[in-house]
């Protein structure tokens, strides 16, 4: 068993009817709550009203700032500093999905820590704590509410760049996961964010810095996700199927806080930004084919996951069994609602342009379970936007 290290400073408070306690938690951290949500849903949903009712409850103020969009821009977060800073708030709450809670943590470094943001791309960069943080997530799939990490789309010069914070700094000092704020998540919503947890556990679990203790999170949240996600995508309304789906997420989360992603979520990002996927589809497309190049590197793993999605694999050699695994998640991706699609308008020369760009992540390539090359990031790109040939 190899060394490691696990650092998870965010206090979990799990369960149905936790955003109820959100007053009562922030009044022990300011008097000013500056809440980042997004622009319809939180709102339309009553979210805000219940959120709003506890914190005034507890002599605490909300000032909203609901402009989050999907794929937040540094734009949007510096709007929501100045605000934040001509409110005077003392205390962030993030309420959303990933893109609201990640948009919450960079709104709450910025408060703290001098401009420009890009001065902090990349990894341990920030110089100073955040203001406290409180996240709620609202979707069960970025698992952003304990992972040190946010994901910013930079604007610059015409361009759009995914670019990511990692810095311990960026844990929340508390989240309140509820299994109720999910049970309004429409189809689509439900499919990719569910998709997208699944591609967290299994980056983590396959992950280069995988130790036994992630791993052991990581597989249980497969485990989970493979049992529970059909559930919910059958019955949506289940409070319980819901809980066990978000609990998977939280675990992911708390998994790839400790390893990372690897070569999946550096391939997908420009998926994201430039053909305007849903994060957690871009994973989904890219997930058997990342499956297919990376077995080899190691078939115990990748029949334990096999397993764990439910895949049939009695009799089998170890490497028939993860090999196996390629259909299984294939079933089991479209069996949860990912669209079957065919980008062939994408032309090659954009896919060689998005395979360069990968080759330059040095971070996710070393962290990936085997090496690859240009060569073979194309043809899995290829594989996924046009469809195996």
């Amino acid at each position: 068993m190899k060394n490691f290290e696990f650092y998870l400073p965010t206090r979990i408070n799990f369960g149905p009817g936790v955003i109820e306690k959100v007053g009562e938690e922030a009044k022990l951290l300011g008097k000013r709550a500056f809440v980042v949500t997004g622009k319809k849903s939180a709102r339309k949903m009553g979210f805000l009203e219940r959120l709003e009712k506890s914190l005034r409850k507890k002599g605490v103020t909300p000032i909203f700032f609901e402009k989050i969009e999907p794929n937040p821009s540094n734009q949007t977060v510096e709007e929501g500093v100045n605000l934040a800073k001509k409110e005077k708030c003392d205390l962030i709450i993030g309420l959303g999905g990933g893109s609201s809670l990640d948009a919450a943590k960079v709104i709450s470094l910025l408060l703290t820590n001098p401009f420009p943001l890009s001065q902090y791309f990349g990894k341990n960069k920030v110089k100073f704590p955040l203001l406290p943080l409180i996240a709620i997530p609202t979707t069960a799939g970025a698992g952003s509410e304990v992972t040190p990490y946010a994901v910013i789309t930079h604007i610059k010069d015409g361009s759009h760049q995914k670019k990511i914070i990692a810095d311990v700094h960026l844990f929340p000092i508390k989240t309140l996961v509820d299994p109720e704020l999910t049970l309004s998540l429409p189809f689509s919503i439900t499919s990719d964010t569910g998709i997208d947890a699944l591609s967290h556990a299994v980056e983590s679990y396959t992950s280069n810095r995988s130790h036994s203790l992630s791993e052991m999170i990581a597989l249980r949240s497969v485990k989970l996700l493979g049992k529970h996600l059909p559930e919910v995508i059958d019955n949506p309304e289940d409070i319980e199927e819901r809980g066990k789906v978000l609990y998977a997420s939280m675990l992911a989360g708390i998994a790839i806080a400790q390893t990372g992603t690897t070569l999946m979520h550096a391939m997908g990002y420009r998926l994201t930004s430039d053909l305007n996927l849903p994060h957690g589809r871009a994973n989904g497309l890219l997930l058997p084919w990342f499956w297919e190049l990376n077995f080899p590197g190691n078939f115990k793993k990748f029949a334990n996951l096999t397993k764990s999605l439910g895949g049939d694999i009695e009799g089998l050699t170890v490497r028939e069994a993860a090999q196996g695994g390629i259909e299984v998640v294939k079933e089991f991706l479209f069996g949860v609602g990912l669209p079957k699609l065919n980008l062939g308008e994408v032309k090659e020369k954009t896919i060689v342009e998005f395979a360069k760009e990968v080759m330059q992540n040095k971070a996710k390539l070393a962290n990936n379970p085997r090496q690859v090359s240009l060569k073979d990031i194309i043809k899995v790109y290829k594989k996924a936007l046009w469809g195996a040939r």
